[in-house]
């Protein structure tokens, strides 16, 4: 809450603000003057209180809010002083004693009032505390949208090299089954070798050896049709992948091409057979399903090799070049956002400022990005240091969001309480404005001219109550802006858009000279819907302070 002394400050700009007003020149320059010197005289006795306030508030440092009162003070002082508010204070009530109602002294009026409106927003420290929490939210939010942006351009180059990645494996992996597969052929010749030795007959005991290792044969390549069958759904996985990133539609396996692994299934049940027949002492018969088994491996070997050297095509077409050099471009992006996260925490006179949720995992990430860039000029796939330098960023996104919605809860509790405050200070000028307008009703009705028209001296006062009308229409509409930045606070707006509306009816009322009871009960409506915001705002606060 804002210290007493300040507030007793701010009333008293208030207070100074009224007859300046660029609607409040009157026709007769005698009334006009006084009121401008009624004007100065009151800033005068401002800025001396305020600088008295504040040689109190320094001696007290212990108190914080005192400190932070002091601080307000000081740039309200030195507003003044930047501002010359007192040497324009002074051009304008040398403008009206000459009696120089021209264009550019109602300028020069508007200006005055401007600055003065610009040190009760500096007095009242409002609009200042939620601007720099506007700006912090959308410094943090682009920070996030660079994040993110980048995460994904680092997520889809490591789908790059673990497309390279698994190209890799899968040869090294058809490679060591090619290895198995001919180990296999070799030891089904040599037993097809010693079976075709034994003749038409040949004694159990010598048949038995071999077909035991036509059964163990059998084992070994029935297991490695299983891991072929899960080799060539790798490769299909693969080739679906690359002809989808191409912008192709994936095509199913043709039906009857079984592939290796097919092959290798056929051999296995080939030794099978032979081995049955073996068991039964038939070495002869036998010699047909081991070269059906024979022939089957060598199909294997074969389709192993087609596969190990289509991948190494397929590795081949892979940019590595222009994978590096997107690489490096995302690096360099990810650095320049480390620097500009750092650049954010330096506060005015060379101060830390405050610390950039995220600013450590961005940097983290820089050294990965470097290294898979390298390794990628090395043509070579570098998917582990792409994933941790993903998963930083990814990292720093997060820190960023739930700084971001912390900051967002700051804001509106903020927003309500400023709120509050702007519509408790509304309601009380309603309140004069409305008394001012029943008063003047009752003099208009003794105060006629012959001609039936209203005293120039009476419309001057009316014109007063339909500028102060405008006045708090345009606090209305800035009320709804500040709503509208913060975004939150679902409720209100809809209201304050209402009593903008309101408030704009009334003060053309006002233009148009009336004050009757229509106009009189309008401004009462005003009063009600400030009154209902007031009171919906403090429940509001009251709800969040107790954590419901």
């Amino acid at each position: 809450m804002m210290h007493r002394g300040i507030a007793i400050a701010a009333t008293l700009l208030f207070a100074a603000l009224v007859p300046i007003g660029p609607r409040a020149v009157a026709q007769d320059p005698a009334p006009t003057v006084s009121k401008q010197e009624l004007a100065r005289t009151k800033f005068r006795d401002l800025t001396e209180r305020m600088q008295g306030l504040m040689l109190v508030l320094q001696k007290n440092d212990a108190d914080a809010n005192a400190a932070t009162d002091a601080g307000i003070l000081m740039a309200g002082t030195q507003y003044v002083q930047e501002a010359k508010i007192h040497e324009h204070m002074a051009l304008v009530r040398q403008r009206i004693e000459q009696e120089r109602w021209d264009d550019e002294t109602l300028a020069e009026i508007a200006a005055l009032r401007d600055k003065l409106v610009r040190l009760a927003e500096i007095l009242q420290n409002r609009n200042d505390d939620l601007r720099e929490l506007l700006e912090r939210i959308a410094q943090l939010e682009k920070f996030k949208d660079r994040v993110d942006q980048l995460a994904q351009e680092q997520a889809d180059e490591k789908e790059d090299s673990a497309r390279a990645e698994a190209l890799q494996k899968l040869i090294k992996d058809a490679e060591q089954k090619r290895t198995e597969a001919q180990a296999l052929l070799q030891q089904q010749k040599a037993v097809r070798g010693t079976t075709n030795e034994l003749g038409m007959q040949a004694a159990a005991q010598a048949t038995k050896p071999l077909a035991d290792k036509e059964a163990q044969l059998q084992d070994d390549t029935a297991k490695l049709a299983e891991d072929l069958a899960q080799l060539e759904a790798q490769k299909e996985r693969l080739d679906a992948e690359a002809k989808k990133a191409d912008g192709e539609q994936p095509q199913p396996a043709e039906p009857g091409k079984g592939g290796p692994s097919g092959a290798a299934k056929q051999a296995a049940g080939a030794m099978g057979k032979a081995g049955q027949k073996l068991g039964d002492n038939q070495p002869e018969p036998s010699l047909k399903d081991q070269d059906h088994a024979i022939e089957n491996l060598e199909q294997t070997v074969e389709e192993l090799d087609d596969m190990i050297d289509e991948a190494r095509r397929e590795l081949l077409k892979l940019p590595f070049e222009d994978m590096a050099k997107r690489q490096e471009k995302t690096k360099h992006a990810t650095d320049t956002l480390s620097k500009d996260m750092e650049q954010a925490e330096e506060g005015e006179n060379g101060e830390k400022g405050q610390p950039t949720p995220g600013k450590k995992r961005v940097q983290q990430a820089v050294p990965k990005q470097r290294s898979a860039a390298g390794t990628l000029k090395e043509f070579k796939p570098a998917k582990q240091d792409q994933q941790d330098a993903k998963e930083n960023l990814e990292a720093a996104s997060k820190e960023l969001e739930e700084a971001l919605a912390q900051l967002r809860q700051q804001l509106q509790d903020e927003v309500l309480r400023a709120l509050e405050e702007r519509f408790t200070e509304m309601l009380a000028i309603q309140r004069e404005l409305t008394i001012a307008t029943a008063k003047l009703d009752e003099t208009r009705k003794n105060v006629l001219t012959a001609d039936g028209s209203l005293p120039a001296s009476l419309a001057e006062q009316i014109g007063g109550v339909a500028t102060g009308e405008g006045d708090l229409e345009v606090e209305a509409s800035d009320a709804l802006k500040l709503l509208e930045e913060e975004g939150t606070t679902a409720v209100f707006p809809e209201i304050v858009e209402g009593l903008q509306e309101q408030l704009h009816e009334v003060a053309g009322l006002c233009r148009e000279h009336r004050t009757d009871p229509t106009v009189q009960e309008k401004q009462k409506e005003v009063e009600d819907t400030l009154e209902l915001l007031i009171n919906a705002l403090r429940r509001t606060v009251e709800r969040k302070e107790g954590g419901c």
